[in-house]
């Protein structure tokens, strides 16, 4: 076995013996000492060449490639009648354009050159900051290399004009699209025109010449007789589109043609071409098979689906959120992407996106692609509507109480607010529960949002002193129940420990006979006094408020500080309106009959979920009494399923309670009571 050092090439048999790596027969030293082309740089994944697409939010999505590689194609569709798609190539050739790359224009004249979206201005300090990160890449790079023979006469041979260049490079350049982008003379720009031109004279036009033919010709001439570093771009807007092609452009024969010769030239010259096109899918959809056949011939396949513009509806931000995110205008659809192999993926799952994207275009920041999502739901009456909350546990309790009123708890409780088990206020009412006390003038409805923003911001002068004071009030109540109630503990544990110190003092411990009875121990009335004191002081330390400025609780101290009470209404109910105007119904449910006539009859009745019914019927306070029957209604003339007959009994009884069902007799009015009941119970389990 035999080892050699890293760089040296092995000597051919009857070739010279040399101990240095010759760079002109070693391939791989050729390559690393040669610079790519500007505007392109090597793969992540592979390390082929990639350029931008003027989008960096589209290079991220390519593959993993960070670019499109060199020697593929990107077809992009768009549906509807707006030019997204046309924005993207305008993109992909002014960063061409900027990049010294020569870009071939196909089937558009030179106006179209002028729209090219001119460079954006870079916030201030990006330069300073990019090249100070470059910096720390290249020491980190030195000490990674240090140790190697020749490392340091290497580097400092270095010229410095190839660090600058490296540190002042852009891959990807920012565009405006309300500046337009000055072409340099010469350009390297070039327009192809079609091979047919529309003929004035109105005679009909050759269907069996191609109108592609001089688009062939052109990128054969000029890639054939550039320099091998040249990077070509072609770019052709809006293929078969009526406005540019004639009718018979979209014969198989002629377009499918046009495209195995422009596949067979990316393949040729797969280290110079990229192309870029795009097509208008609702002439063409993806149903027909040219534009299958026109996707096969490919290599990448995006699909832009444009929101309608009334769903596009621009919020104004709030005041909570820093940054104001743009709507989506629209889904992109990833259907290929150039793959080649196991490491670049196809579907845009390589960049973590998944398949719901979304892309926004704007003045500075073009093409934005990002995942989907939907907006944070702020004000959203719709989602508000039908939900009736209960702040004050008075109210709560005397609905409780005298109109059997229970509703479903929904908020935390502060000493245990991660867990789910025992709920606190609010208390949410079933609209059924809300129709109630609104029919009978008990409660009335009050929109807390639209309150809070018309009343509660406005408050000034009395109002606002007197909310302000009816919130000490009860931050001083709820700081004396709780000073009050430490010191009833501290004092019921001082009258034990006392108990217990008569209790010692009456029955003495036995002492041994050895001792000196006259010599009374130290250490037994030092360690009761210690345990006491040690007793009494930790009781009142545990119950002692952490807030308090002293550490001891005072019985005669009178300035006690009200708690911060954080308030469970938007305003405070002095200042709700005493005469309301008059309540719509709250919508209910068609079983709403069913609950009105078990109100009636002073049933306490609760959500019936948890029995797969319409509610729990209790006789009495559900914390005191089982729920009798499981509740369902129906409709007068609906049909009642067996199934569910069957299974409400059956679960009824198993549960000991009884099936109801009712419904109202529509037909005979509103004279008396029109509610008929029924209850099943299964008689066979």
């Amino acid at each position: 076995m035999s080892f050699r050092k890293r760089g040296i090439v092995v000597p051919q048999s009857g070739g010279p013996a040399t101990g240095a790596a010759n760079t002109s027969t070693n391939p791989i030293a050729t390559l690393t000492n040669k610079e790519p082309p500007p505007g392109t740089r090597p793969s992540p994944l592979d390390g082929r060449l990639t350029t931008s697409t003027g989008t960096k939010s589209l290079d991220s999505l390519l593959a993993g490639h960070s670019g499109l590689a060199l020697g593929t194609s990107l077809l992009i569709s768009e549906s509807g009648t707006t030019d997204f798609a046309g924005s993207l190539l305008k993109y992909y050739a002014a960063e061409g354009v900027v990049q010294g790359h020569t870009v071939h224009v196909l089937g558009v004249g030179e106006p179209w050159g002028r729209e090219l979206p001119g460079l954006g201005e870079g916030k201030d300090g990006e330069g300073k900051g990019k090249a100070r990160e470059e910096e720390k890449m290249k020491i980190a790079w030195r000490y990674e290399r240090l140790g190697e023979f020749g490392v340091g006469s290497r580097e400092r041979n270095v010229p410095q004009s190839t660090a600058s260049k490296e540190t002042t490079a852009v891959f990807c350049h920012d565009f405006d699209l309300s500046k337009r982008l000055i072409l340099p003379s010469p350009s390297n720009m070039h327009f192809v025109p079609l091979s047919t031109q529309p003929d004035f004279n109105f005679r009909d036009t050759d269907a069996s010449k191609s109108p592609f033919t001089n688009f062939i010709q052109h990128l054969t001439v000029q890639l054939s007789s550039a320099s091998p570093t040249t990077i070509h771009r072609v770019v052709v807007p809006s293929l078969l589109s009526p406005a540019i092609y004639p009718a018979h452009a979209s014969n198989p024969t002629h377009i499918l043609q046009f495209l195995h010769a422009l596949r067979a030239l990316l393949r040729k010259y797969s280290t110079q071409l990229t192309a870029l096109i795009t097509i208008p899918l609702t002439l063409y959809p993806r149903s027909t098979g040219l534009t299958r056949w026109i996707e096969l011939l490919s290599d990448g396949v995006l699909e832009l689906a444009p929101f309608p513009s009334s769903s596009i509806v621009v919020k104004a931000p709030s005041a909570a959120t820093t940054v104001h995110e743009e709507p989506p205008q629209g889904m992109l659809k990833v259907h290929r992407l150039p793959i080649f192999h196991e490491k670049g993926g196809g579907g845009g799952e390589a960049s973590g996106f998944g398949d719901d994207l979304a892309f926004t275009l704007s003045r500075r920041k073009g093409m934005v692609i990002k995942p989907f999502s939907l907006p944070p739901v702020e004000g959203d009456m719709e989602a508000q509507q039908g939900r009736y909350l209960l702040c004050d546990v008075n109210v709560v309790t005397y609905l409780r109480r005298t109109h059997h009123i229970c509703g479903s708890l929904l908020g935390s409780i502060p000493q245990a607010p991660q867990q789910n088990v025992f709920l606190g206020l609010p208390l949410e009412l079933l609209p059924e529960e809300a129709k109630i006390l609104v029919e009978k003038e008990v409660a009335y409805i009050v929109d807390d949002t639209a309150w809070h923003g018309n009343h509660f911001t406005n408050l000034q002068g009395e109002d606002r002193k007197k909310y302000l004071e009816s919130l000490r009030s009860e931050g001083l109540k709820a700081s004396k129940a709780k000073e009050t109630a430490a010191r009833q503990r501290s004092e019921k544990a001082l009258a034990k420990q006392a108990v217990l110190r008569a209790t010692k003092k009456a029955n003495p411990p036995a002492r041994d006979q050895s001792e000196d009875p006259s010599v009374v121990p130290e250490s037994d009335t030092t360690e009761t006094t210690n345990a006491e004191s040690t007793t009494i002081q930790e009781d009142e330390e545990i119950f002692t408020d952490d807030r308090s400025a002293s550490p001891t609780l005072s019985k005669n101290s009178d300035a006690i500080t009200p708690w911060a009470i954080t308030p469970t209404t938007s305003c405070s109910p002095s200042s709700l309106p005493q005469n309301p105007s008059p309540q719509l119904d709250p919508p209910v449910p068609s079983s709403y009959p069913l609950f009105a006539h078990l109100h009636a009859r002073n049933y306490y009745i609760m959500p019936g979920l948890r029995f797969g019914c319409d509610y729990n019927v209790y006789p009495g306070d559900p914390l005191r009494f089982h729920s009798h029957f499981l509740a369902t209604g129906y409709g007068w003339n609906q049909e009642i399923p067996l199934l569910d007959l069957i299974g409400g009994g059956r679960l009824g009884t198993a549960v000991k309670k009884g099936f109801m069902i009712g419904g109202e007799n529509i037909e005979r009015g509103a004279e008396g009571n029109n509610v008929r009941t029924f209850v099943v119970e299964w008689a066979g389990m």
